[in-house]
């Protein structure tokens, strides 16, 4: 049944070829056999890339997830459609999680576990994920690359934490700090933070704002 669909749904003169696409994978060849992944696989290309229906690729995925937790692949897959396709990094992230659960999962599910936090608006956790690979990792390769992640994140957390500061210094005294010390003396942060590094964020006391003295690596 398997190769017989993957000829049907190839065969593009078959204007309704698509109304039992849901069926056939998710409720027969599945069924038969929960545990070849190809049909899932193969189910979910056709669902999302062909047949434009991303939320039956993703059903059936799950199907493969539930009935294969041992398997990162399928996670991966779906995670991959939710990032690519859907731009819903938070969902991404939570299928990219759950494949890093599964053994022998491979090292890029990490790093784009890492990343979608960044590109759901959470550049905090983000940045302690990439922090986390740089660490742990042995790979060259693999460390330059969630150090360029990390080196970028933290000056955007550390511009965000000083500018949220200097904002509420202005309201509770009407004017921008002379130095930038002056907010940590304001109980407003525990400590200024250093940028990648190790140097001061630039200040201007008239402007008030606080500035990178360098440049980020993944904009050059």
């Amino acid at each position: 049944i398997f190769l017989w669909s993957i000829q049907y749904y190839g065969h593009y003169d078959i204007r309704d070829r698509y109304d039992y696409l849901d069926q056939i994978y998710t409720r027969v060849i599945t069924d038969l056999d929960p545990h070849y992944l190809d049909p899932y696989l193969v189910g979910a290309l056709i669902m999302n890339v062909e047949a434009r229906r991303p939320d039956m690729a993703l059903r059936l995925l799950d199907k493969g997830i539930a009935e294969n937790p041992d398997k990162w692949i399928l996670a991966f897959e779906a995670g991959f459609l939710c990032y690519n396709d859907l731009k819903d990094y938070k969902r991404a992230a939570a299928y990219f999680e759950t494949a890093l659960r599964a053994p022998d999962v491979h090292p890029l599910v990490r790093r784009l576990y890492a990343e979608m936090y960044n590109r759901a608006g959470d550049p905090r956790t983000s940045l302690r994920h990439w922090l986390e690979i740089y660490d742990t990792s042995t790979d060259v390769y693999v460390r330059h690359v969630a150090w360029n992640h990390a080196h970028d994140l933290k000056v955007r957390v550390d511009l965000d934490d000083l500018g949220a500061a200097l904002g509420r210094y202005r309201d509770r005294h009407g004017r921008a700090p002379r130095r930038l010390d002056d907010v940590v003396t304001d109980g407003l942060l525990p400590r200024l933070p250093r940028d990648p590094e190790g140097r001061d964020y630039r200040y201007d006391g008239r402007s008030g704002s606080v500035s990178y003295r360098g440049g980020l690596v993944l904009a050059r």
